[in-house]
């Protein structure tokens, strides 16, 4: 990372000044964003209402945009509230196997990635609970669950700027409009409040959004595709390629969509979830990586 000893330096005088001000199970090895600690609790929509911008539309050109719904445009102004539950489900469902990967997987021909965590502890995420979702730590999975019919997620700290991001996902319990998916190029210093989302639903479609608070854009509306695994207790595997301003879809190793957008060229990662079905929908991290590309 760009700076990282810098970087590092200056958490270490904020934590002797403020007095250890990490989550119980941060590593305060790692670097740590304020954005992530001050802004999580961020919150938008999981339809959103903005106009379709073409996919070939970049980011200097001048596009129309409606508000999203009240609740998405103002920052929720309630405190994070600690909560013991244990999010439903907690045993380890029996999965359908994953789809098999395409030979245009960019997983097979990128070598070993750069980064990667197996979700066996919380160490590069925040790990308390909030006002929206529930997050735990159990079996190597990352169990993330919305509270709330509006989308939730987790940022980790890497901040690539060309890359090819991977997330393995599973969902114990699945239906309809239920989505989750990879948050990326998030501006450290945005508050959260930025970058793009590609995930799925439960019934089979894919999106590409726009988040530049307090509006939404849909790059890609949701589409249906054949690459997704529809349902519960099944796997998916979301991966996309970010070079300059070329975002490149994938489900399963298949290609699904190209979109150029110019918004934001660099940023942290994480995942989303949104709850349409109801609250308690929980979306499991199995794996999440990445590669850094030329």
């Amino acid at each position: 990372m760009k700076k990282k000893l810098t970087f590092i330096s200056i958490v270490i005088i904020a934590l002797l000044l403020a007095g250890c001000n990490l989550p119980a199970n941060q590593n305060p090895a790692e670097p740590t964003d304020d954005s992530m600690a001050t802004e999580i609790a961020k919150i938008l929509t999981g339809t959103p209402v903005q106009i379709l911008i073409s996919p070939t539309a970049g980011a200097d050109q001048a596009a129309t945009e409606e508000p999203t719904s009240e609740a998405a445009t103002q920052a929720p102004t309630a405190e994070p509230v600690e909560d013991t539950a244990t999010p439903a489900p907690t045993s380890t469902p029996t999965m359908a196997p994953t789809a098999t990967l395409s030979d245009t997987d960019p997983a097979k021909s990128l070598g070993a990635p750069d980064w990667v965590d197996n979700l066996d502890n919380g160490n590069n995420w925040l790990t308390d609970n909030d006002a929206f979702t529930k997050i735990k730590f159990e079996g190597g999975y990352m169990k993330l669950t919305a509270i709330t019919d509006l989308d939730g997620w987790r940022l980790s700290w890497p901040g690539p700027d060309d890359f090819y991001l991977e997330g393995k996902f599973q969902t114990p319990d699945c239906s309809g409009t239920d989505h989750y998916g990879l948050m990326f190029r998030t501006p450290k210093n945005s508050g959260a409040s930025q970058g793009y989302l590609f995930g799925i639903t439960c019934d089979g479609k894919y999106s590409l959004r726009l988040w530049d608070d307090p509006n939404m854009t849909s790059l890609v509306y949701w589409t249906a595709s054949d690459k997704i695994i529809k349902g519960e207790n099944v796997v998916n595997t979301l991966g996309v390629m970010a070079k300059g301003d070329t975002l490149t879809l994938y489900v399963n190793g298949s290609k699904v969509d190209e979109v150029k957008d110019k918004t934001f060229s660099e940023g942290i990662f994480g995942v989303f979830v949104g709850g349409d079905n109801g609250v308690d929908f929980t979306m499991w991290l199995d794996q999440i990586r990445y590669w850094d590309v030329k």
